[in-house]
């Protein structure tokens, strides 16, 4: 389990060791322990934003010592998986603009405003709402905990999460709203947490519109489904 001490001090090193600039965004529970929404994370996710900077990311990482793992485990029958990395306890994921079902969007990178200098790395920290998005990508054990967190410590703009959910659809194709719709009902029934009633119309008004545009062409839905999570 890696702290934000531990994370920075990685991020450092890595940074330390680089030979030309390089800009990350951090995102998952990574992201969230500079919003001290959580005190430790399994792994560290970043997203690079081009190929070429993902690929230097990995050969300086390599040249510290860390190595590839298997994806095949944690990311089960998902497309556009991280590369995984570590050396010892360190668990890195590293992301392209493609995260699973969703794309880091120039919306996404302009919501990252706490920007910190490692050596010569930069990073991003991206927004409460777009953590909330990505989780309902990545779909991982926990997810659900970890937005739940977030709404409950932080003042969320739901209208940002309908918003990109409705540009990601444009681009990616998937439905993501009612992904979103699920997901936020998910966590307002199951686990009580607050969620804006107004919020829920919106999006259940959206995925209703969406649903019968594709009804009508004769078109199949894609729904991500959720892990229920025991109320604890």
């Amino acid at each position: 389990m890696t702290d934000l001490k531990v994370q920075e001090d990685i991020f450092n090193l890595i940074g330390s060791s680089l030979k030309k600039k390089l800009k990350c965004y951090v995102i998952g529970g990574s992201a969230m322990l500079y919003y001290k929404l959580k005190e430790v994370t399994k792994d560290i996710d970043i997203v690079l934003l081009t190929e070429n900077d993902r690929d230097y990311a990995l050969k300086a990482m390599k040249e510290l010592g860390y190595a590839e793992r298997s994806s095949k485990m944690l990311y089960v029958n998902k497309k556009n998986v991280p590369i995984l990395l570590q050396r010892g306890q360190d668990r890195f994921d590293l992301f392209n603009r493609k995260i699973i079902n969703l794309k880091f969007t120039d919306a996404m990178a302009e919501r990252a405003r706490l920007v910190l200098e490692y050596g010569s790395l930069t990073a991003n920290i991206i927004s409460p709402e777009d953590i909330i998005i990505l989780k309902c990508a990545t779909d991982r054990a926990g997810d659900r905990l970890d937005a739940a967190g977030i709404i409950k410590n932080t003042n969320i703009n739901f209208d940002i999460l309908l918003e990109e959910s409705i540009n990601q659809m444009k681009m990616v194709g998937d439905v993501i709203p009612l992904n979103l719709y699920q997901f936020l009902l998910e966590l307002k029934e199951d686990m009580n947490i607050e969620i804006p009633d107004g919020i829920i119309k919106k999006l259940e008004d959206e995925c209703e519109k969406i649903l019968d545009e594709k009804l009508k062409k004769g078109s199949t839905v894609k729904v991500t489904k959720y892990k229920k999570t025991k109320k604890t």
